[in-house]
């Protein structure tokens, strides 16, 4: 039951975070040029110069493979928590420009949040990972300290890391390219 619950409280402290990031900018009211230009110059060159189905090919092998694999590096190492450090990025971006949005036109902003279904679901892709991560990471810390014995090998560990990305993240992911891709583009043109 613990699974059921527990990526929907990722989701949760990492959704707290994209709204602390936006209270923050609104309140703060960065120069928009600049932050946008600081936002948009992270933002990697394989996906800001593609369009269409090359598009969703490069989310799907960002989000897909690059940010789990440096997900998975994190966790590797004995320290609790670590593998978050790259979603609360990725949750601290949209939230800038939700603030710098809120700031400067409310209904643009609220067109922004509506067309946005894709983070949504990206994020709760990598809170699904992040769950199969901290159990990963636990049997590491566990056979590290000698504090706790476990009875599993690192194949049959890696191997259920390896069946939640393929089960749940990769399809999720898939899944939020095509709707950055289309999906959003479509609801951004209905509300504009």
């Amino acid at each position: 039951m613990n699974n059921v619950f527990k990526p929907i409280k990722y989701l949760s402290i990492i959704m707290l975070v994209v709204i602390i990031s936006a209270v923050i900018t609104y309140i703060v009211n960065p120069n928009f040029s600049d932050t946008l230009n600081s936002v948009s110059s992270n933002i990697s060159k394989s996906v800001s110069q593609k369009s269409g189905l090359n598009l969703v090919v490069a989310y799907i092998f960002n989000n897909g493979f690059k940010v789990p694999m440096g997900m998975l590096f994190f966790s590797i190492i004995p320290v609790r928590f670590l593998y978050w450090i790259q979603p609360l990025f990725t949750a601290i971006l949209p939230g800038i420009l939700f603030g710098i949005a809120f700031r400067y036109s409310v209904a643009k902003a609220f067109i922004i949040l509506i067309s946005l279904p894709h983070m949504l679901l990206e994020i709760f892709a990598f809170c699904l990972w992040m769950v199969a991560l901290d159990r990963f990471n636990k049997w590491i810390r566990y056979k590290i300290s000698r504090k706790k014995q476990t009875s599993t090998k690192l194949f049959y560990e890696f191997k259920l890391i390896l069946i939640s990305y393929v089960k749940y993240v990769l399809p999720l992911i898939v899944i939020a390219a095509f709707t950055e891709t289309y999906v959003a583009d479509w609801i951004s043109r209905i509300l504009s």
